[in-house]
């Protein structure tokens, strides 16, 4: 008898053993405000006083992508880095600014100003439960220009502080690679295929046909010697048909993809190797400001 308890006791304590390191090697949960109750907010204020402001777009995204890329791409970054930090990601707008990719069916786009009032809303409303730190991760180059106003307002008019995290932000890294892979290309194509596989339909993915009007092409042979330049040839590029400078994306791309590249050649590691860059940069500032109370 004495035996038999030992071997239970044994067994036990090893299946404890074992669960415990299961458990501890599981990933940790992101936290998304609409998941939570409002007693976990909270608790949650308890001990942090930060908050993720996840910013990207419902457009076009060639034939292969799905409408919403950019939100998954920037919702799914924003959880990443949550779970590897405990900051609570407060997912606000579906829709961007994109009205340059109005051309192809199921394009959403709201005006800058509007934007930023709902986002400048929303942060007032965050403020009066005890957030402080607001990090917006932008991944949608049409909001760069109201990410830039609402932070300046958050930061000018209010006690809280405000920063951002990815695109068009102080911790984003140079980007590698082609000149012009910038919208559906290999890519995004490749950071879908590992955030969002099952949404990718890369049997339809095909090279564009590229067309760039006269101007912006004799812009980017001068830029050769005069970089500067380079500003200007961006600044025609993105801007809606009415403005008459050929830099919509109907008008400079015939399926809405903007690459020289062809993507079918994506491919998840691509898309893994990215997506870390990203989180690992904004987990390093995070933890840094941390520190900073």
């Amino acid at each position: 008898m004495r035996s038999k308890a030992l071997k239970i006791f044994i067994f036990v304590s090893i299946s404890l053993m074992f669960a415990t390191f299961v458990f501890a090697q599981s990933p940790a949960k992101a936290l998304v405000l609409q998941e939570m109750t409002w007693t976990d907010v909270r608790d949650y204020l308890k001990n942090c006083d930060m908050v993720i402001i996840p910013l990207g777009s419902t457009e076009q995204h060639g034939p292969h992508l799905p409408l919403g890329t950019d939100h998954y791409e920037a919702l799914g970054m924003s959880k990443l880095i949550s779970a590897r930090t405990g900051v609570v990601v407060a997912p606000v707008l579906l829709a961007g600014y994109s009205v340059y990719h109005s051309g192809f069916p199921g394009t959403l786009s709201l005006e800058p100003e509007t934007m930023e009032r709902v986002l400048y809303e929303t942060v007032e409303m965050l403020m009066k439960y005890g957030f402080r730190r607001f990090l917006f991760f932008n991944y949608h180059g049409g909001n760069n220009i109201v990410q830039k106003k609402v932070i300046y307002r958050i930061n000018q008019t209010t006690e809280a502080v405000a920063a951002a995290i990815g695109h068009d932000s102080p911790i984003e890294k140079e980007e590698e690679g082609e000149f012009f892979d910038w919208h559906a290309g290999v890519n995004e194509t490749s950071i879908m295929l590992y955030l969002k596989p099952e949404l990718v339909k890369i049997e339809r993915a095909e090279k564009p046909k590229i067309h760039f009007p006269p101007r912006m092409q004799r812009l980017r042979e001068l830029a050769e010697k005069y970089p500067e330049l380079m500003g200007v040839w961006s600044a025609l590029l993105a801007t809606p048909k009415e403005t008459k400078k050929e830099g919509s994306s109907r008008e400079i791309s015939n399926n809405g993809i903007w690459s020289f590249s062809d993507p079918k050649e994506a491919n998840p590691e691509i898309g893994q190797k990215e997506v870390n860059t990203m989180v690992e940069a904004a987990v390093k500032f995070i933890e840094a400001w941390k520190r900073a109370k």
